[in-house]
């Protein structure tokens, strides 16, 4: 009888205690995820700004060096950007489709895609050619497209 009894007390009470272990736990987890959510926000913000500068000021002004700083910028979101999808970091007030989760391969994929078609255009602007400087930044933005169409919302 008394077996029976601290079995059914301690069962609750042992669940109990393991989930009040795990809520520090939880509670930093869905800090890293908000940190994750607003750092890629960020970096899209940057990575959109530094397209448009690239297209708007430093490809008509034929500024090599502003576009190899802007490549390396491009460069570095690409390399980062699949850490900053941690699984559980999908939102409805975010623009990342399901499908970054889902096929994380092809995100992974389309992220370095991305990176490639960066470093053309840092290696372009390194040649001081504007022609290859143009092919490559239309390879950048190919790159973006072809991610957003796939992962993202809007």
């Amino acid at each position: 009888m008394f077996k029976r009894f601290f079995i059914l007390l301690g069962i609750p009470v042992l669940v109990g205690l393991s989930l009040a272990g795990l809520e520090p736990l939880m509670a930093q987890n869905d800090e890293a995820i908000k940190a994750a959510q607003e750092e890629r926000k960020q970096r899209f913000k940057a990575s959109g700004a530094s397209m448009k500068a690239l297209y708007r000021e430093h490809l008509p002004a034929e500024d090599y060096q502003a576009i190899k700083a802007e490549a390396t910028v491009l460069v570095k979101w690409a390399k980062d950007m699949p850490e900053a999808f941690p699984f559980g970091s999908d939102s409805d007030n975010d623009e990342a489709k399901p499908e970054i989760w889902t096929d994380f391969e092809g995100f992974k994929s389309a992220a370095k895609a991305y990176e490639t078609a960066s470093l053309d255009l840092q290696k372009a602007a390194e040649q001081n050619d504007i022609s290859l400087v143009k092919t490559a930044i239309g390879s950048v933005g190919a790159s973006c497209k072809a991610c957003h169409k796939k992962y993202r919302k809007k």
